[in-house]
């Protein structure tokens, strides 16, 4: 996603150049954290100005934000006809944006960090986390409706489901593959959900992947 326009005139902004801040912003993000992170490097790394990184951005905060939710790529949720289903495939996606992803490790001390900047921190729950948190929410509340989810109130089954996967990652230092996360969520819901299957373009394996009923 491109980086928000900031007000005021002048010549339109060069999106390669956002493009090439925010991975830059996103790498030194992965390996440091928001407390190393530093304009100059940013600066330095993508090959510009470091005035050009403020003119574009009023922190450092902000832009990490920005290079965060870029570097996610997107993570609306589109309604279909089985809830279930779309529950399965926003399992997938959050497991795929903040377990698997290089900055999986980082996101949590991020998160923190931002605590001090109460914009940034507000930009990030709206922007990173809500999108999918939201769309399973939903999703679960669509499954209730129709008696397909034995489990806990929507909004507690969703924070089960995302808050173990997290504990184990921050606090026990594991990481769950995607199916211990299933089985996570399973045991929350109480019942078997849909799993991700791997489409076979051309008869070879490694596809996308796709909802299938168990």
């Amino acid at each position: 996603m491109p980086a928000r326009q900031r007000p005021g005139g002048g010549r339109p902004r060069d999106a390669s150049l956002d493009e090439r801040i925010l991975a830059q912003t996103f790498a030194l993000l992965a390996a440091k954290g928001l407390r190393g992170l530093r304009a100059d490097e940013v600066a330095r790394g993508s090959g510009v100005p470091k005035s050009t990184i403020y003119r574009r951005w009023p922190s450092l905060a902000e832009l990490a934000v920005d290079a965060v939710d870029a570097a996610l790529g997107p993570r609306e949720c589109v309604a279909g006809p089985d809830p279930l289903a779309d529950l399965t495939e926003i399992i997938v996606k959050a497991h795929t944006a903040f377990v698997s992803s290089p900055l999986a490790p980082a996101l949590p001390q991020l998160a923190i960090e931002l605590a001090s900047h109460p914009e940034a921190a507000t930009s990030y729950r709206q922007r990173v986390i809500a999108p999918l948190r939201s769309g399973a929410i939903a999703a679960v509340r669509r499954a209730q409706a129709i008696g397909q989810w034995p489990g806990p109130d929507p909004v507690t089954s969703v924070d089960m489901m995302l808050g173990t996967v997290a504990y184990r990652m921050n606090y026990l230092g594991h990481t769950a593959d995607l199916e211990e996360t299933f089985e996570v969520a399973e045991a929350v819901a109480r019942r078997t959900l849909p799993r991700p299957a791997r489409s076979e373009p051309d008869g070879e394996p490694g596809g996308a992947a796709t909802a299938r009923l168990p």
